[in-house]
């Protein structure tokens, strides 16, 4: 019976932590210029995120409200990233380069179908077009500018997957750290 019990309560205890971790940011591998990291994002925090607007890439919002940075890991086996607290994906309104991306209902489309390889996002629809962070410097949000941790952002289009882009058009998958207060003092 004890053991019963137990296997019942790891089993429970294992789905939570997979569940919990089947919502990740999705994360730029390279820290260019932010060296807390910046994550795909939707403009707007809480109750001001603007699912209308184009993506960008923001500060990785670690041990805060992060809901409009997580993704649906479960979702890019299928070729989708979809955002589950919107029930909407990723979606290229065009193949031309430093097109910016929105959010849509997700529908399998060509222009939403992604290829996760090599630490590259390559839409399917073009095996030469990458999620690629554009090339200029991070600029403080308007949080961070009135906020002590300082958030940066950049905008986030679909481009020609090159070399000399690789370390813009480079992504990882990873759980939010679960912490308290800032990571480096930013409130200069």
């Amino acid at each position: 019976m004890f053991l019963a019990i137990l296997i019942i309560q790891f089993s429970e205890l294992r789905a939570h932590d997979i569940l919990k971790t089947n919502l990740v940011f999705l994360k730029a591998y390279y820290s260019l210029d932010e060296p807390r990291f910046l994550c795909v994002d939707i403009p707007g925090h809480k109750e001001r995120v603007n699912i209308s607007r184009s993506l960008t890439v923001h500060t990785c919002k670690e041990g805060i409200w992060h809901q409009d940075e997580l993704f649906d890991i479960t979702a890019v086996s299928q070729g989708l990233l979809k955002m589950s607290e919107y029930d909407l994906c990723i979606e290229a309104i065009s193949l031309k380069n430093n097109t910016e991306l929105f959010l849509k209902t997700c529908n399998q489309s060509k222009m939403q179908n992604w290829l996760y390889s090599n630490y590259r996002l390559i839409l399917k629809e073009n095996m030469d077009k990458c999620l690629t962070i554009v090339n200029e410097p991070s600029r403080l949000t308007r949080g961070g500018r009135r906020l002590n941790s300082k958030h940066m952002a950049r905008s986030l289009v679909i481009a020609d997957c090159s070399e000399q882009a690789f370390t813009r058009q480079m992504w990882r998958f990873e759980a939010p750290q679960e912490r308290t207060g800032a990571i480096m003092p930013f409130n200069k």
